[in-house]
């Protein structure tokens, strides 16, 4: 009876692991983030080779291009997986400290290149499809938003954090739409929200190659 009993429990163990199974073997998610322009029509199309801003405390600011992939692991979490990055370029303030300016200044200090050395955090939010957009992007139907955190490293030398925000159009407000970054010690925080556009789209394994 010990013995069967025994034998019962490791059936029973057996049968919760492989019910289980499903969702420890979740599939990451392969996603490709673009800096885009958007034309607001009619209709509003997304457009490749966009570029997003951000402004420090002084009003100095950050101007960004690009594009690349990540794999974001089915756990969460960190994932260098990741592929692109693009240009960067670094205006002086162009108003009183503390202010939020219009646009970025027209005198450039400092400008180069980044790449991507790592996703820290990805969250998706809500589809593009069936509003009606013309994406010229990439597939509407794999368009949606999200938040992307990335690590990067800049031509000078420094290194950083780039955040990319995408809004939806089913989205709620409060995901704001373009990007904040930090360089060394500077972060540039406000992100002329809905000046600049970015767009996620999923990517099926192989389509980064």
């Amino acid at each position: 009876m010990k013995y069967a009993k025994a034998g019962f429990m490791g059936l029973s163990l057996i049968v919760m692991m492989t019910a289980a199974a499903p969702l420890v073997s979740a599939q990451a998610e392969h996603v490709r983030w673009d800096m885009i322009t958007v034309n607001f029509g009619p209709p509003v199309t997304l457009n490749p080779g966009g570029s997003a801003s951000a402004t420090a405390s002084d009003t100095s600011c950050i101007t960004i291009t690009g594009s690349g992939t990540f794999v974001a692991p089915a756990s969460g979490g960190s994932s260098s997986g990741v592929t692109g990055g693009g240009t960067w370029t670094v205006f002086a303030p162009s108003g009183p400290n503390g202010t939020v300016p219009a646009t970025c200044g027209t005198k450039a200090t400092a400008t180069g290149t980044f790449v991507v050395t790592e996703l820290v955090r990805w969250e998706r939010s809500t589809a593009f499809a069936g509003f009606g957009l013309v994406d010229n992007v990439g597939d509407i139907s794999k368009a949606f938003g999200g938040l992307a955190v990335l690590r990067v490293a800049y031509s000078d030398g420094t290194t950083g954090v780039l955040t990319i925000s995408c809004n939806a159009p089913a989205d709620p407000f409060a995901i704001f739409e373009g990007i904040i970054a930090s360089k060394g010690v500077i972060q540039y925080w406000y992100p002329f929200i809905f000046k600049y556009f970015s767009l996620f789209h999923e990517m099926r394994m192989g389509d980064e190659d």
